[in-house]
């Protein structure tokens, strides 16, 4: 009778390669996957019914692959996913991609290794092949906050331009013209979308809008203190500037206060996502709510059913925003 070992030296991989395509404990490439399955047909190899109840993965584990878990944009994606998994009775593991690509695959295999059928990921930095080649082979992966067209049906996502648009909209609409875009210094989705709804705001108004507008930098509250800096050392004088998230706008804010200058008067600014803070910053900002802890619920249910191998009927997955306003803004008229 074969055995594994046989198999994977007729296929020319590992033993634990050939464990991997039978367990589906991993992504493994699909020419590899094809010589192991190909070599198995071969020996008539089939695990013993034994050994596949002690490597069945447990279908009441979730995986959650988050950003930066400091970010309190995460941490409402975390308290969205952990309320559905408590209510469903499933177990939860976190682990974090720190928005870089080798991360982000290494936290998905360790959570797919480690049992998880069902897997909500928030991925920044995976190519969208990438994505694709993990989700042909873990049917219970849910991309969150970024959408891939060949899996829509497994991607919850944020209408990111119209967001922008809005915020952009609200600032022209109290006479501000100079404007500047405070944005992520990483080549993501967000970003190049919320700066494709800041420029359609800024066009349909005539504005043209100089490349000295667009600030990047770190998003978090290192980077808006930068992006502050650079606003007044600029000598553009701008009157307003829409940030990426609240967690920059707050930066922003602390550095221009002690610079002396008067918020809102002196400079308008709006920020994204709504995060609890936002309300108790000086002056309180106005931001646009990011539904994310109603999407991080959507995403847990999701994968859970997929994993389950539920029939789903089709849904909507783009997720809307709303302004909510405060008093950062001061009007121009």
């Amino acid at each position: 009778m074969a055995t594994m070992k046989d198999v994977a030296h007729r296929a020319g991989v590992s033993v634990a390669t050939v464990s991997r395509v039978i367990n589906n404990t991993a992504y493994v490439e699909p020419g590899t996957r094809e010589r192991v399955e190909k070599a198995m047909r071969e020996f008539d190899y089939h695990r013993n019914s034994a050994a596949l109840a002690l490597a069945k993965r447990c279908g009441n584990m979730l995986g959650l692959l988050t950003g930066n878990l400091a970010d309190p944009f995460f941490s409402l994606l975390a308290r969205g996913v952990e309320k559905i998994t408590r209510k469903k009775e499933a177990k939860l593991m976190v682990c974090s991609g720190g928005h870089q690509a080798e991360l982000e695959k290494s936290a998905l295999n360790f959570l797919i290794n480690q049992g998880c059928e069902a897997i909500v990921a928030h991925i920044s930095r995976m190519s969208d092949a990438d994505i694709l080649r993990y989700a042909a082979h873990t049917p219970g992966l849910v991309i969150i906050n970024r959408y891939l067209p060949a899996i829509a049906n497994r991607c919850i996502w944020l209408d990111n331009v119209s967001a922008s648009q809005t915020a952009t909209n609200y600032l022209l609409q109290n006479g501000h013209r100079k404007i500047a875009c405070v944005t992520a210094d990483l080549p993501i989705d967000d970003r190049r979308l919320r700066l494709e709804g800041y420029y359609a705001a800024m066009t349909n108004a005539g504005i043209t809008v100089p490349s000295n507008w667009i600030i990047s930098v770190p998003f978090n509250e290192e980077g808006g203190e930068q992006a502050a800096e650079k606003l007044l050392s600029s000598g553009l004088n701008f009157t307003a500037a829409v940030t990426f998230n609240d967690v920059m706008a707050a930066g922003m804010m602390r550095y221009l206060h002690r610079q002396k200058i008067n918020l809102p008067e002196q400079l308008s600014i709006v920020g994204f996502d709504d995060v609890i803070t936002a309300r108790y910053l000086h002056p309180p900002l106005t931001t646009v709510h990011n539904p994310v802890e109603q999407m991080a619920q959507r995403a847990a249910n999701l994968a859970l059913q997929l994993s389950a191998k539920k029939e789903l009927p089709p849904q909507m997955n783009m997720f809307s925003t709303e302004l909510v306003i405060r008093d950062s803004v001061f009007s121009i008229k």
